[in-house]
């Protein structure tokens, strides 16, 4: 679960860019919820002057892969909390310009390349499974080559450290 202030940043734009990496984070880690109008120190402040259709959409649209993300209104304390939940992502995904996080026990920290790394080979693993009903047109020639050229790079490093 992770807070975040409504009225600490006046800007619609920058406030939905510190939201994103926030849901990211979440996605990347297990999964959750993003409170909007709670204060890091728990207070809720609330939110005013907002559209969730907006939001979930900016989301959207502000993430690779695109994230689904569902939004909520609920009252506390006579003030508006836009609950955002945040399901985990079954691949790897960042903010629009290509940055990555994951949540580190309370906080969101940048992926490294060493770990975006192992993250991907992990979850691109296909060699032990079985593939039904398949044919020579369901072969992506973009995704060999990329193989092709990250063996070649692999087999070159190795080549040198030699």
């Amino acid at each position: 679960m992770e807070f975040k202030s409504w009225i600490a940043t006046p800007n619609f734009k920058r406030m939905i860019m510190l939201y994103v990496k926030e849901i990211v984070a979440l996605a990347n880690s297990g999964g959750g919820y993003l409170l909007l109008g709670v204060e890091d120190n728990k207070e809720i402040t609330g939110c005013t002057n907002y559209d969730l259709q907006n939001i979930i959409e900016s989301v959207y649209d502000r993430t690779m892969h695109n994230l689904f993300t569902r939004a909520k209104v609920v009252e506390l304390q006579g003030k508006d909390v836009i609950v955002i939940t945040v399901d985990k992502s079954n691949r790897l995904c960042g903010i629009s310009s290509g940055k990555y996080y994951k949540r580190l026990g309370k906080n969101s920290k940048p992926y490294t390349p060493d770990r975006m790394e192992e993250t991907f080979d992990e979850e691109n693993d296909y060699s032990s499974r079985v593939i039904n009903q398949s044919c020579v047109d369901d072969i992506n020639l973009l995704e060999v080559y990329k193989l092709k050229e990250k063996l070649k790079r692999v087999t070159y490093s190795r080549h040198w450290s030699i």
